[in-house]
């Protein structure tokens, strides 16, 4: 080891021993003033510092929790992935239909028929699988006691559980999600 290394060396552990040393005789004074304060002082506590933006501000909800969509007014059971950028839903018999320059999409879901106009169109890219168009619709989704318009892309999800997947752009500053449990809340629609 050269010898300017062992000097900083030798300077950072004075250095950490002279904290050390500071640092104990603070605690001891400290203590000599009541054993509540040394707790106080030593320990954070979050009434010391709120947030209201943390924990305390989203609502914990399950894995899959039951959605309300408009248009249409469905109550859907929705798969909740944070993993997921986008939201997702059902749309069988999908068929894009142009009025006036603008594309709508027209489709159903659960029997119901639905129409929405498209407000985009994006590639998703799924593992295994070649990339596919999907066309953006904007929702109005409710989510507990949370609504929300959101972009939804539409696909064809006759081979999955849940008609409707939740990700992160609704989630978003909104939710905290245990994957351990299901059902935590239930939509209250907006007046």
């Amino acid at each position: 080891m050269g010898v300017g290394l062992k000097r900083w060396l030798d300077a950072g552990i004075v250095l950490i021993l002279a904290c050390s040393c500071m640092h104990a005789a603070a605690a001891a004074e400290v203590k000599d003033s009541g054993a509540q304060k040394v707790a106080k002082e030593i320990t954070w506590s979050d009434e010391d510092e709120s947030d209201n933006s943390g924990i305390g501000a989203k609502h914990i909800i399950g894995m899959v929790e039951k959605v309300l969509v408009d248009p249409g007014d469905l109550l859907l059971d929705a798969r909740i992935d944070t993993g997921a950028n986008k939201t997702s839903l059902d749309a069988q018999n999908l068929q894009i239909v142009n009025e006036d320059g603008q594309d709508w999409a027209m489709f159903s879901i659960n029997g119901t028929a639905m129409r929405g106009r498209v407000v985009k169109y994006v590639r998703i890219k799924q593992h295994g699988t070649t990339s596919q168009r999907r066309p953006v619709i904007m929702l109005k989704v409710t989510l507990g006691s949370v609504t929300q318009n959101v972009n939804a892309t539409l696909t064809d999800r006759s081979n999955f559980k849940y008609k409707m997947l939740v990700g992160v752009n609704f989630l978003k500053d909104h939710f905290i999600v245990d994957v351990s449990q299901k059902y935590l809340t239930k939509p209250v629609p907006s007046p």
